[in-house]
């Protein structure tokens, strides 16, 4: 067994004395899970509002179904909020996603998704393919390369473009995650947040700053296994935010904090300090590298068009089309 990097047991030491952890969810094929009880009359924890006032005929997922795991539902969540959440937030949730579970090989509920070139003209696509993908660019003398490659070191370097988003709306996405799966005694702690995924103004201020720290491991990792985890404040603690939890499908981790407006005001005003929670290297990270960490800032409120997420590949070959096989799709 590998020892951990002295930062990573720093990092675990500073989360052990911060935060207590939940029972984490590992989310496996096929594996279900239902959160809340289906007893009637049945509560919605988003609007706040009773059978038979609202219904819950529908399926409302825990986790939106583009992260690959159909299997996690909740019993929170009315109609009217699934159907509203899906239309607003959670696809730009989606959007702003789409090259990270694309690279990662997440089958959503059209399976992985395939990203092209924005635009009528079909210039480039980008698709996975058995076990791995398929990468092709339609050559013209009016095209610029899409794809830069280096034969001799075997790297690619592109760029995968996001559909448009608005970066709080995503991060309302994410929030919104965490509040589903929250103990129900917890939720009194975060009324105002609710209130907040649920308003349509984006450009209402709930906080000055709340970063995602995004962790990239590099390599082949499980692409159908999704890990959830969620953490509290210890009593006594004052100097770290309530609650947070973490997202982890593919080769990409999410830490994203809840705020709350209660819980949260010892550190109004404050200037935080704290390291990334520490991740697994994966898999042969002398020859992958090692996990990289940045955060993600998501609280504009404006719509982001033309934004993209840059990549690079190592390859073993190299093989040409004389057509591209999607002429007429």
């Amino acid at each position: 067994m590998t020892s951990l990097p002295s930062a990573a047991l720093a990092a675990l030491e500073f989360y052990d004395n911060h935060y207590c952890y939940a029972e984490p969810i590992l989310l496996k094929p096929d594996q279900k899970l239902t959160l809340g009880c289906a007893r009637y009359p049945r509560h919605c924890r988003f609007c706040g509002k009773d059978e038979p006032a609202v219904t819950f005929k529908g399926k409302a997922h825990a986790l939106p179904t583009a992260f690959g795991n159909p299997g996690l539902l909740s019993n929170y969540e009315c109609d009217a909020c699934n159907h509203f959440f899906g239309e607003g937030i959670e696809n730009h949730l989606g959007n702003w996603t789409k090259p990270m579970r694309t690279l990662s090989r997440i089958k959503g509920r059209s399976g992985v998704p395939t990203i092209k070139s924005p635009g009528p003209e079909k210039v480039w696509r980008v698709e996975h393919m058995g076990p791995g993908f398929r990468l092709q660019e339609y050559v013209k003398e009016e095209y610029e390369p899409f794809f830069e490659l280096d034969a001799k070191a075997k790297r690619l370097r592109f760029e995968l473009p996001r559909d448009t988003y608005t970066p709080v709306a995503a991060l309302k996405g994410l929030v919104k995650i965490d509040l589903t799966l929250i103990p129900e005694a917890e939720t009194q702690n975060f009324r105002e947040t609710y209130d907040w995924i649920r308003d349509t103004d984006h450009s209402r201020k709930f906080v000055d700053a709340l970063p995602v720290i995004h962790t990239f491991i590099p390599g082949p990792m499980p692409n159908d296994v999704i890990a959830l985890t969620l953490m509290r404040r210890r009593s006594g603690i004052d100097t770290v935010p309530y609650a947070f939890f973490t997202l982890g499908f593919g080769n990409h981790v999410l830490q994203v904090f809840l705020p709350s407006a209660s819980q949260d005001k010892c550190i109004d005003g404050k200037l935080l300090s704290f390291p990334p929670f520490p991740m697994p290297a994966g898999n042969d990270p002398a020859r992958y590298g090692l996990p990289v960490v940045r955060c993600e800032e998501l609280t504009a409120s404006h719509s982001v068009k033309g934004d993209s997420v840059p990549v690079k590949f190592g390859f073993h070959s190299i093989a040409s089309l004389l057509d591209p096989p999607w002429e007429g799709s």
